[in-house]
């Protein structure tokens, strides 16, 4: 934990905030993420994401200190606009494992859960867009160990209450690390590492199981709300 977010500050997010107002507008002088046209077109990857009072957004439009650790497994298909992540959360309350499918076409969301044994899948209207690239804008060069990376930053995002850093490889713009900042109070970190990053999206992800063929409404999830967490990842991811 301590070294995870001693990385964290490394990168410019502790109480001195970095003024991103005096950084020239260096977009034409990298390659990653200028145009929509430069985008992937989806990407796999596996995650590890630690948190410490990172803002988490609510359902009324808030957000909410959330600290917790969580990794897992991600398949993202961004022209299609579906999303699969395999994912452990330990909230240092209990340890969730579990399968999330979101949908940008029907705007649904699937999560699977297992209760004594049987599992159960249930259906939701979507609550977080996908994700993209859109919104990050290049900073600078930056080093992480000794690969040459892109640094990119995106400010308030999560209800304007969270400023974003992406590091990505320069020579094939893969995902290397994100983290965030609280713009709020109290203050909060999030830092996610990915590894085994694959540019493309793979579609047997896609292919919800037979639990969700007969999905349970998400007015029944109250029977097992302690039970049902949704991965944090699909709220940290880049937008």
């Amino acid at each position: 934990m301590t070294i995870a977010f001693n990385c964290c500050k490394s990168f410019g997010l502790g109480n001195n905030k970095i003024d991103y107002s005096k950084f020239e507008n260096k977009v034409n002088q990298q390659q990653c993420f200028t145009s929509s046209s430069s985008f992937p077109s989806g990407y796999s990857s596996s995650y590890e994401m630690v948190s410490f009072n990172g803002n988490y957004p609510t359902l009324n439009g808030g957000v909410q200190q959330s600290s917790f650790l969580e990794s897992g497994f991600l398949n993202i298909d961004l022209v299609g606009g579906q999303f699969f992540a395999q994912f452990i959360l330990d909230d240092g309350v209990s340890k969730t494992q579990g399968n999330f499918w979101g949908f940008s076409g029907n705007s649904t969301q699937y999560v699977t859960v297992n209760v004594n044994g049987i599992d159960y899948c249930y259906e939701q209207p979507l609550a977080s867009p996908l994700p993209g690239f859109n919104g990050f804008k290049y900073v600078t060069d930056f080093e992480l160990g000794t690969v040459a990376s892109d640094l990119f930053v995106q400010n308030n995002v999560n209800g304007n209450f969270t400023n974003q850093i992406l590091l990505v490889d320069k020579s094939d713009c893969s995902l290397l690390s994100g983290s965030t900042e609280n713009i709020n109070s109290p203050s909060g970190y999030t830092l996610t590492n990915y590894f085994y990053y694959t540019p493309s999206a793979d579609q047997v992800y896609f292919q919800l199981p037979n639990a969700c063929l007969n999905p349970q409404p998400s007015t029944k999830l109250k029977l097992v709300s302690s039970m049902v967490k949704l991965p944090k990842i699909i709220q940290n991811l880049p937008f």
